[in-house]
């Protein structure tokens, strides 16, 4: 069983955050399948979450894991937590029928479930079977636990934190090799074994080591690709610790940086700045969108920057890295900023020709100020800033 890296206190702080909301919505219990919210809610963590998962979440009384078999070592021994209930080898295709076993055994008098509708981790024959046992006692409930996580405790935002210094040190062990290595790999893997080294877990994406034009396709990763002297080479790189995650973007070159990329760089690092500046309680996600995409826009057409302008940190599992589906930011939201809340700002610009040029950060809007979680120089780095610090 893994350690929880918060107090019980923390989690059942939780817990009666989603109860209350459970109770404005006269839910008399909720459906939790999407293995970010278990891990938010109990400290469950399991990188098996392939096979189905669920926390039958009561509006009072213990909560119920219905898992694998194998994976009940992994449900945490907290007093709220009843014996979890196995899904065997026979039901692994169709964990249906123990579901279904377990809510008429655990709440049988429960008159409102609630579904995440919006969840991408229940089966389509999972959802059926529900829909046809229990009818209109199925409720559409999506958005509970996301709007929970939404704000970070002081807790979660050293964990962010801690992650994100590890990136930072898998970005300068990149810069210790690349002077000396040829491919995009080599520098990936003085970069990974770094992060594993100081004790990095497996994370949501995988890093971005990807030179030159190659950079301008999307989620493209480092594929033994020869880098040559005069290219640029992105290093967008993420670490995590108990599957909260810290990231960071820097562009690297072997030589000075040539008087183009500095210009398109130096445009990234101060829209960032401007979003960081505008990311104060009370602003809207849609202004510190626009903060960062004024400054781009007045200097570079629109389209190098196709993309959102950042989105919530925290937990993550494969495939995704950020918490998109709590918050992003993008043009337009009215939603207002608030103290915990954490971000990754995405100010990259697709420049054809050169390369996939940006400064990206991870955030954290504190009581007293809005800063950056990471402390590396904002400007290109080149081999010689391996012994920065």
């Amino acid at each position: 069983m893994h350690a929880l890296p918060f107090s019980e206190q923390e989690y059942a702080d939780r817990l009666e955050r989603i109860r209350r909301t459970m109770a404005v919505q006269e839910l008399d219990a909720l459906l939790v399948t999407g293995p970010e919210n278990i891990t938010y809610l109990t400290g469950y963590t399991t990188p098996g979450y392939h096979i189905f998962q669920c926390v039958i979440v009561p509006i009072d009384g213990p909560l119920t894991f219905v898992v694998r078999n194998t994976e009940r070592t992994n449900v945490p021994a907290l007093a709220w937590i009843a014996e979890s209930i196995p899904i065997g080898v026979a039901n692994l295709s169709d964990p249906a029928p123990i579901l279904l076993s377990a809510l008429r055994d655990r709440i049988p008098s429960a008159k409102r479930i609630g579904f995440d509708t919006a969840s991408l981790f229940v089966p389509p024959r999972v959802y059926l079977a529900l829909e046809a046992e229990l009818g209109d006692r199925l409720v559409a409930a999506p958005g509970i636990v996301e709007d929970a996580r939404r704000l970070k405790s002081p807790g979660e935002i050293a964990l962010i934190e801690r992650a994100t210094k590890l990136a930072e040190e898998g970005i300068l062990a990149g810069l210790g090799v690349f002077g000396s290595t040829t491919t995009d790999s080599q520098v990936a893997s003085a970069v990974l074994s770094r992060i594993a080294e100081l004790g990095g877990e497996y994370t949501g994406s995988p890093a971005y080591i990807v030179p030159g034009v190659s950079s301008l396709i999307s989620h493209t990763t480092h594929a033994q690709r020869v880098v040559a002297d005069d290219e640029p080479l992105r290093l967008e790189v993420c670490a995590s610790i108990h599957r909260y995650h810290g990231v960071l973007t820097r562009t690297v070159t072997r030589r000075e940086p040539t008087a183009e990329l500095l210009r398109y760089f130096e445009i990234s690092a101060a829209a960032g700045e401007a979003m960081r500046a505008a990311a104060r309680p009370g602003a809207t996600i849609g202004e510190v969108d626009r903060a960062g995409r004024s400054l781009v826009e007045a200097e570079v057409p629109a389209e190098y920057w196709p993309n959102r302008g950042g989105y919530s940190m925290g937990i993550a599992y494969p495939p995704g890295l950020g918490e998109g589906d709590v918050l992003d930011i993008r043009a337009g939201d009215e939603r207002p900023i608030e103290v915990g809340m954490v971000f990754h700002i995405l100010p990259t610009l697709r420049v054809p020709g050169l390369a996939a040029v940006g400064c990206t950060d991870t955030f954290a809007v504190e009581a007293d100020e809005t800063r950056f979680l990471s402390t590396l120089p904002r400007r290109v780095l080149t081999a010689d800033d391996a012994n920065i610090r």
